[in-house]
């Protein structure tokens, strides 16, 4: 599998399920990840945890997000993931958040490089599909550990690394350091590197290719409420690979076809989920309406919106 020359969209706990990946496929996203599931959850209640490795074949090719501390959780969860048709097997090495990293996993790993390796080489031996790893430049207690990680990582035999240069205290605070993305190309010129990181708006991926020399481009929080953006990035990157003749011109979508995209996405929400589905759909909400005139006052109705006739009616109504 190929990890160059793509858009990738990131994994995201609570947004990134089947439904939202598969639009984002649609509008440009050239590869999916499944938001992170815990593989220890996985290997001790398949059935609860597995409800987020739900995927259709349209999403192809679709990656499943692991996190964990222990290298045989790890190992025993990518066969899981390869069993379950999945097309490579990504491991979290820089969630922030105190729940995974209390846990020793997610950013907490990159404390410990030599962890790191463990925990790859654990997934590699188990699998034959890629393994591909998503780090942070560092756990933020100390100088950053992305370079020493990555060499663990690379010798391990992963297909690519992924990296948001920030490191864990920051969260999502401050600016994206892109030149800890150009430093990690430079330092591993025959590996795929994917630059995560503050790729918010048309420009930004083909600014980062340019500035970094990453060879793919990761987009997460900027997609939540915007599948369109792919289409933009996909155009922009294309230029910067001299074949955009090849793609039409990626206007912003005309507001008939934004309102049938949102109605689309809550029906197959319901159809997949029912009534919870339809709750879900409140924050897609919000975000779908973001930067439109009037979004406040339609972000107060949206408790309100419980079932599919109350959905379609305040879509239709605002939108």
């Amino acid at each position: 599998m190929e990890f160059r020359g793509k858009l990738i969209l990131a994994p995201l706990a609570g947004v990134t399920d089947t439904t939202f990946r598969r639009l984002c496929r649609e509008k440009g996203a050239d590869i999916v990840v499944t938001e992170m599931v815990s593989a220890k959850g996985l290997l001790c209640d398949p059935g609860r945890s597995g409800e987020y490795l739900v995927f259709d074949a349209a999403e192809r090719p679709v990656g499943a997000q692991l996190f964990g501390a222990d290298p045989g959780e790890i190992a025993e969860g990518a066969a899981e993931v390869a069993r379950r048709g999945f097309d490579f097997v990504d491991i979290n090495m820089g969630c922030p958040v105190r729940k995974v990293t209390g846990g020793g996993a997610g950013a907490a790993i990159l404390a410990d490089p030599a962890r790191a390796g463990a925990i790859a080489r654990a997934a590699v031996r188990a699998v034959k599909i890629p393994v591909t790893v998503k780090i942070r430049s560092g756990f933020g207690t100390g100088k950053e550990t992305y370079l020493a990680v990555a060499r663990e990582l690379f010798d391990a035999g992963v297909a690519a690394v992924a990296l948001h240069p920030r490191h864990r205290g920051q969260m999502f605070s401050g600016a994206a350091e892109w030149g800890h993305i150009a430093s990690l190309k430079k330092a591993f010129p025959g590996q795929a590197v994917i630059g995560n990181g503050d790729v918010r708006a048309p420009g930004d991926a083909a600014r980062m290719i340019a500035e970094t020399g990453c060879d793919s481009v990761m987009v997460g929080r900027a997609a939540m409420g915007n599948p369109w953006i792919f289409e933009a990035l996909k155009r922009e990157m294309a230029v910067l690979a001299g074949s955009a003749g090849a793609l039409p011109a990626t206007p912003s979508p005309a507001p008939v076809d934004r309102r049938d995209l949102i109605l689309r996405h809550g029906e197959e929400m319901f159809l997949r989920r029912g009534a919870h589905g339809v709750k879900e759909m409140r924050k897609h909400l919000a975000w779908y309406s973001r930067g439109i005139p009037g979004a406040s006052a339609f972000r107060a109705e949206l408790p309100k919106v419980a079932d599919p006739a109350s959905f379609r009616v305040v879509v239709e109504r605002f939108f």
